[in-house]
């Protein structure tokens, strides 16, 4: 059963300068294990952080783990931060390979993102100003999200049919943006896939954002360290070049020496200059009522 419990005192202590922040972050509230769907609920689940006041913006964030590891956990730092600035955020967990394959996990967000839409108003977010935020593999599958119409087939079942998984706003860290194999990730991409690009060529392409873009995304920020060996920085910036040609508005943050994976918390200096980089991205987006 979820759990749902008053933010501990120690937050209180941290934001003891401000009386401002001290009341807001002693109302927050959190929910753990909350199911998104009525199947594999042990797997479908989110983590909720619930603000004193929500600012009417919300943020879904996806953890990394090359599809096959990490954990909802990861990004709980990330999320404390955000619901303090009055964001209605979750972190979502989904089935993981190689025992799912694509397009198991894609279903898995987009039915997270539909669960967090329709009960947006109930909680005090509106449903038209929902980010996704990920990094690395969770990167890959915001990314996916926000390249998804509600009635493309892609991760599309019985469950979900007639709701907008697509965000309002995509916030990618690092992300994996092309599944076609390459020597870095070849053996996760795999793993996620469950076979070759060969014996599935339509199924590698549907499932490279790089390759979906359209023009009808909602706005992007990508946050790449220049450092990093395991998504390369050239890739990114393909795809942020790529949706800015087809009219989409999107960012390129290029952060030097920083490596890969480096967004889960709030206290080193790159993680320090994301979380700004970001609440100024969903301001901007969702006007001044979310900073």
């Amino acid at each position: 059963m979820p759990c749902g419990c008053a933010v501990p005192g120690r937050w209180a202590k941290r934001e003891r300068h401000s009386e401002t922040l001290v009341i807001q972050f002693a109302a927050m509230k959190t929910q753990f294990d909350v199911p998104y769907s009525s199947e594999f609920q042990d797997q479908r689940r989110m983590d909720l952080f619930l603000p004193g006041e929500c600012n009417g913006g919300a943020v879904l964030f996806i953890h990394g783990g090359g599809w096959s590891g990490g954990s909802l956990r990861q990004w709980h730092d990330v999320a404390d931060h955000f619901c303090r600035l009055g964001y209605l955020c979750a972190s979502a967990e989904y089935r993981l390979a190689p025992a799912t394959t694509l397009p198991g996990q894609v279903e898995d967000v987009r039915l997270a993102m539909a669960y967090l839409r329709g009960r947006a108003d109930e909680l005090g977010a509106a449903p038209d100003r929902i980010a996704a935020a990920g990094s690395s593999a969770g990167g890959h599958l915001v990314a996916l999200l926000a390249t998804i119409a509600a009635d493309d087939p892609l991760g599309l079942t019985d469950e979900l049919a007639g709701r907008d998984s697509r965000p309002n706003a995509a916030v990618c860290y690092c992300p994996v943006v092309t599944l076609h194999e390459s020597d870095r990730l070849t053996e996760s991409v795999r793993k996620l896939m469950g076979c070759r690009e060969a014996d599935a060529p339509e199924l590698f392409r549907a499932g490279s954002p790089i390759d979906r873009i359209s023009g009808d995304e909602p706005p992007f920020l990508f946050l790449q360290g220049d450092a990093d060996d395991t998504t390369p920085p050239e890739q990114t910036a393909a795809m942020h070049e790529k949706l800015v040609a087809h009219g989409v508005v999107s960012e390129l943050v290029m952060l030097p020496g920083v490596e890969h994976g480096f967004g889960y918390g709030v206290t080193s200096d790159a993680q320090i200059d994301a979380v700004g980089r970001v609440a100024r991205f969903l301001e901007d987006q969702f006007g001044a009522g979310a900073a």
